[in-house]
């Protein structure tokens, strides 16, 4: 079948305005194709604990945090950067800052992207008619521009995780079709918008793994996108 090119698609986000640092923070950078094994760097803060990571993008990489002089042995060399003028490296520090956020706070089950990441909560389980319920969040990082100024905000909507309650038993219908009130009751919740906003007021300030603050607003806005992503 040949594309439609001749509409544009448009998404509607209901979007927690995010606050940044405005000032330039300090950074490590290199061009990914002069960094040997540059995927060790990328996921040593998750392997090996470290403080500092690497976040790329477009063929460029950026060390940051705690200790990321070390960096200068992989070929980077330290600037300053702003960051609403890299604003797919900040969505990616935005989304990071919150999963290091949550693991201060208790354990979580975690799916980790650039943009974007799934929590739920391992304390936080329901058992019902042969199944183990979790409710989360799947929280996305994402930007946008305003009269030549980039603003930044977190799309956020509850997402759960459901097995047998018996390790042996194969996934079967039953509760797997059940509705969304359904699962918030299970939750002890009445809709959905509860789950969004217990998100906001627990993370409604953290840190940014590349030093600052992140803020986020207390109400959601609308953001329009002419590219389905």
């Amino acid at each position: 079948m040949m594309e439609d090119k001749s509409k544009t698609l448009g998404i509607f986000h209901r979007a927690f305005p995010v606050q940044l640092p405005e000032g330039p923070i300090r950074f490590m950078t290199a061009d990914v194709k002069k960094v040997a094994d540059i995927d060790r760097l990328k996921y040593q803060k998750w392997v090996s604990k470290s403080e500092s990571s690497v976040f790329t993008f477009g063929g460029r990489a950026f060390g940051y945090g705690n200790g990321m002089e070390k960096f200068a042995d992989d070929g980077f060399s330290e600037t300053e950067l702003v960051l609403k003028d890299s604003p797919e490296l900040a969505e990616g520090l935005i989304i990071e800052g919150l999963v290091d956020d949550a693991r201060t706070r208790e354990r979580h089950y975690f799916g980790i992207y650039r943009n974007c990441c799934k929590m739920v909560p391992d304390s936080e389980v329901t058992v019902r008619n042969g199944y183990t319920i979790k409710l989360g969040h799947y929280v996305k990082a994402v930007h946008w521009d305003i009269e030549d100024e980039t603003m930044f905000g977190l799309i956020i909507e509850p997402t759960w995780t459901l097995e047998r309650s018996t390790a042996s038993e194969r996934m079967a219908g039953g509760f797997a079709a059940v509705s969304e009130m359904e699962l918030l009751k299970a939750h002890g919740v009445d809709n959905a918008i509860d789950v969004v906003f217990s998100f906001v007021y627990t993370h409604r300030e953290f840190l940014l793994p590349c030093g600052g603050k992140a803020r986020l607003g207390d109400e959601p806005i609308t953001v329009f996108s002419e590219i389905a992503d």
